[in-house]
């Protein structure tokens, strides 16, 4: 994701950089050359590309928080779910911020609903003789 957003993040800056410079140049009223004039707007935007560059730093970690809001849901939810198929029908629970919320209230009914079926299962098995009764 991030090596994404970076790649995007470059061509956009690139191309809109390459844009601005060059439409500085074409339009600008001075008597002087065309490499003067450019020569004039690269200097200019140096001081811009310089700010754009100490920002992107702060627009990556952004990034990294908030991708971790709706990816870290489903990694947890995914764990639980290997968890429920082994057995364990330990409780999901996701972070405050995290988006989802309502996935986890859901996987935990289903994992009530397994725990209420296996507690049957074994009470019938019990009722039926099959099987010496379960502390639970």
């Amino acid at each position: 994701l991030l090596r994404r957003i970076f790649s995007h993040w470059l061509m956009f800056f690139f191309v809109a950089g390459l844009a601005v410079v060059l439409l500085q140049t074409l339009l600008s009223g001075s008597d002087a050359s065309l490499t003067e004039r450019l020569t004039t707007q690269l200097g200019e935007f140096t001081f811009f590309a310089i700010v754009m560059a100490a920002l992107f730093p702060a627009f990556m970690l952004d990034t990294i928080r908030f991708s971790n809001r709706f990816v870290g849901p489903i990694a947890r939810l995914r764990r639980h779910l290997r968890q429920l198929s082994d057995g364990d029908t330990s409780e999901c629970a996701f972070r405050g911020d995290d988006f989802w919320k309502d996935m986890a209230v859901e996987f935990n009914r289903v994992a009530d609903l397994v725990d209420a079926q296996k507690a049957e299962i074994a009470r019938l098995k019990v009722k039926a003789g099959e099987a010496e009764p379960v502390a639970s």
